[in-house]
């Protein structure tokens, strides 16, 4: 079943939708609003700084099929013209997708298996895939990220997975046995039509994979900062449920996984030729949500007013180590530290540097703010007091990284579920 998706023209560059982008209800409330914030990836070039560009940040709550989301969708080509965020920067990710190739290897696939993935980044899964023999395509609509997967050996085509690609891919390899889709949902406007060609791909037997950061975890954690534009929306198992079954699939396993301070990995099915029984993990995660209270609306509205609450608190803590004359910086160029920054507004006189290993990302600014971008190599040579560290999913491997920062007197800040100062 395919349901018309409505939008509201506000701008050549964003629209404002009018109806749910899973079910297509008009049944949203708003939950929370950021004001205007600037794109969250769009780390920016010097030359560029004068061009950028802010748009509204709306939070939703569909009544309907209890799909989180947000009501302004940016152009895909403002959106990921430029993208920067690279999954084998940390050793956290690419481990992971090392040990998720083999244990699909295991589990679904046999020799002359087809493996398909869209939103495959630089190649993290992929290449994992061809290590182990298995032919695996992915699809990378961000050509500069494409390039660096293309550069390991492995195949990409350079455009958005959808109906139209789905059936070119399978006029010149066949079915696949596996589709892959991981960190991706949340940036697809529209879901249906990636959900229409993995129809049209999969074979009849096959399994959809993927993986999203997970509804339940942002809000026990306060996550607010994994909330921008390029998260359109946040999944629920219970929303989720809802999409898959308008194409006649079922999910049949799920796993919680501590990727990005939590996520789901999700396996579907088709519902009538699918041959994986119905794991228990699906109805315990599903009750769960019902306890958690994740399908009301007040659950949301609160998460709303704690969201202000947390930013004061971090706010205040910056404050009072600045006017005691300490230096402070940030740590972990993402998207999280883009809304922190922007949203408690502190600029270069505040954060002085942000520090960040990727190279795509270094001698760029951090949107909004201009907050320069540098690497790790500043922390040698510098002795801030304090790192407000916005990459704290990586936390562990962050603080073996720099001990010596750490010996040398400095301080990690990590900013949610609540600000705290990590003492060594």
């Amino acid at each position: 079943m395919y349901l018309e998706k409505k939008t509201i023209k506000q701008d050549s560059l964003y629209t404002t939708i009018s109806s749910c982008r899973i079910c297509r209800a008009k049944n949203l409330k708003t939950f929370l609003k950021f004001g205007n914030m600037p794109l969250a990836g769009g780390f920016i070039k010097k030359e560029d700084l004068s061009k950028e560009k802010t748009f509204p940040l709306t939070v939703v709550f569909c009544e309907s099929c209890k799909e989180t989301q947000i009501l302004e969708t940016i152009s895909s080509t403002i959106l990921f013209k430029d993208y920067r965020f690279v999954s084998s920067t940390t050793n956290t990710l690419s481990n992971h997708f090392v040990q998720y190739a083999k244990t699909m290897k295991q589990k679904f696939l046999k020799k002359d298996s087809l493996v398909i993935e869209f939103g495959s980044n630089d190649g993290v899964l992929l290449k994992p895939f061809n290590d182990l023999g298995i032919k695996a395509i992915g699809f990378e609509p961000a050509k500069n990220i494409a390039l660096l997967a293309k550069q390991k050996g492995c195949e990409v085509i350079n455009d958005f997975f959808n109906s139209i690609t789905a059936k070119q891919i399978k006029k010149k390899h066949g079915k696949a046995s596996l589709i892959c889709a991981n960190n991706v949902f949340a940036h697809i406007d529209d879901m249906h039509e990636p959900m229409k060609g993995i129809k049209l791909l999969l074979e009849d037997d096959g399994v959809f994979v993927f993986e999203v950061h997970y509804l339940v975890d942002l809000l026990e954690q306060f996550q607010f900062d994994m909330i921008y534009h390029e998260h359109m929306m946040h999944h629920s198992l219970t929303s989720l449920s809802y999409l898959v079954s308008l194409f006649d699939m079922e999910i049949f396993d799920v796993l919680r996984i501590p990727i990005h301070a939590g996520s789901i990995r999700v396996y579907t099915q088709n519902k009538k030729k699918g041959k994986n029984k119905v794991e228990p993990t699906v109805k315990k995660l599903l009750e769960l949500e019902k306890t958690q209270k994740t399908d009301q609306l007040d659950t949301l509205v609160k998460f709303g007013k704690d969201t202000y609450q947390k930013r004061n608190l971090l706010v205040k803590l910056v404050t009072n180590l600045k006017s005691q004359g300490k230096r402070i910086i940030g740590y972990g160029a993402s998207g999280r530290a883009t809304v922190h920054i922007n949203f408690c507004k502190f600029n270069s006189e505040i954060v002085e540097y942000v520090i960040d290993a990727s190279h795509e990302r270094q001698g760029r600014f951090i949107p909004g703010m201009h907050i320069p971008i540098v690497s790790p190599d500043k922390l040698k040579n510098d002795n801030p007091d304090y790192a407000i560290l916005f990459a704290y999913n990586y936390f562990d491997e962050v603080m073996k990284k720099e001990s010596s920062f750490i010996k040398k007197g400095g301080k990690f800040i990590v900013p949610l579920p609540e600000p705290k100062i990590i003492e060594p």
